[in-house]
């Protein structure tokens, strides 16, 4: 799986991080936690290990880094999305925004076009203020709750795919249960999400772990492709020319 790129999401669940163990056991990117919601009373929260973890894996500077919000179906959307981005637009992130669209208590209240609806309301408002089309977070078992009428307005968006069929069915080096009816492909594979902590740098026992699709210089690519216009200062075009060099130097070092 030369041509894959593989990665790290995390929450305040992981503990400890230790970002150097993080790329010396491969990974070159990293996408941690940063907003969510009482699902209840909708009162919003910052990922208590946010600030921490960011701070941490810029000072490192090896890792391209991102953060996501998981929506509630119990806040305004809108509200929810300028939440995020005060974080978001907090650090200089390498990813789009992401949305995590996986609340479980959507099936107990049967509520799925309301939060279908809550999840375009999240991803127009941040597409809106960063100029970015956000990466929409999801699996198969729970887009099938869902319509495709519900749901196709998500094909324009890119796709980070959880499916842990591979390692479970040994069926190939691919998602196997995939949501096609609304995506025609996907941008990151999220394949298991059990053990390897410490392998890692992770405290907690287990970690997810993802592929992009395409090398690290295509990751590269398509990040920098979905950067917003207008084009950046010529100060800014340095430093991130810079910060491309030490990555790519970094890489080649192993």
């Amino acid at each position: 799986m030369n041509n894959w790129t593989l990665g790290i999401d995390t929450s305040h669940w992981s503990g400890n991080i230790n970002f150097d163990t993080m790329y010396k056991a491969g990974a070159r990117f990293w996408i941690t936690k940063a907003t969510d919601a009482n699902k209840s009373t909708g009162s919003q929260f910052e990922d208590s290990r946010f600030d921490g973890y960011m701070k941490a894996a810029i000072a490192q500077g090896k890792l391209l880094i991102g953060c996501y919000h998981w929506l509630q179906a119990s806040v305004d959307p809108t509200v929810a999305a300028d939440f995020y981005l005060e974080r978001y637009k907090r650090y200089k992130m390498d990813f789009p925004p992401i949305l995590d669209f996986e609340e479980p208590s959507v099936r107990d209240t049967g509520r799925y076009s309301d939060y279908a609806w809550r999840a375009q309301m999240w991803v127009k408002r941040c597409e809106q203020v960063t100029g970015r089309k956000p990466l929409i977070y999801t699996a198969k078992w729970y887009t099938s709750y869902f319509t495709t009428a519900h749901l196709s307005w998500m094909g324009d968006y890119p796709l980070w795919v959880a499916d842990y069929s591979w390692y479970a069915n040994s069926v190939k080096k691919a998602p196997y249960f995939f949501p096609s009816n609304i995506w025609d492909d996907y941008k990151i594979w999220q394949f298991s999400a059990t053990g390897f902590g410490p392998e890692y740098g992770i405290q907690s026992a287990s970690v997810d772990r993802n592929y992009f699709q395409g090398d690290y210089s295509q990751l590269l690519d398509w990040l920098q492709a979905e950067q917003p216009v207008p084009p950046q200062t010529v100060e800014e075009r340095l430093d991130d020319l810079e910060r491309r060099v030490t990555l790519l130097e970094g890489q080649n070092a192993l």
